[in-house]
């Protein structure tokens, strides 16, 4: 193994774990941070080191083995965003509002205070509520309410109108 791999076949194995562990890392958490620099930093020095310790040619397999492994882990990754464990995560937001509610006709809103209603989308604290066949954008005392649960009005301040 020496003689096609170099003297430091163990670092560089050790490194190129390294730097895909930190890469898998990074695929986890959101934006691009630090262990996606390291992670690529430490793949990018084993494909030197093999230039220097061994032949150019082990340099350019084991590049190309790495790249292969890094187009099947963003296949994997990309794979799971779309239905597998990272799509189940409680950290992605699935939910979208998918109807825009209607403007407050002219008149008093005042008349809503104490009606009942069902949310249309989850109220994260604003959303939108069916009051009486109506929709109506409306903003939660609570922080999150569930889609389909019911609320009732409790304050209406202008066009701000507040469901508990």
């Amino acid at each position: 193994m020496v003689a096609v791999f170099g003297a430091l076949w163990l670092p560089c194995l050790i490194l190129c774990l390294l730097g895909l562990a930190l890469l898998i890392i990074e695929l986890m958490l959101p934006g691009f941070g630090v262990s996606g620099i390291m992670g690529i930093l430490c793949l990018l020095a084993v494909i030197v080191i093999e230039f220097l310790t061994a032949s150019a040619t082990t340099a350019y397999i084991v590049a190309a083995v790495l790249v292969a492994i890094l187009i099947l882990m963003l296949v994997l990754f990309m794979r799971s965003i779309k239905g597998g464990l990272l799509f189940r995560s409680p950290i992605v937001l699935k939910d979208q509002i998918e109807a825009e509610a209607v403007k407050p006709s002219s008149g008093s809103l005042e008349c809503l205070i104490g009606k009942k209603g069902t949310a249309v989308t989850p109220l994260r604290p604003s959303g939108i509520v069916t009051i009486e066949g109506k929709r109506y954008s409306v903003e939660s005392q609570a922080t999150f309410v569930d889609r389909d649960a019911e609320v009732t009005v409790v304050a209406v301040d202008g066009t701000k109108i507040t469901v508990a």
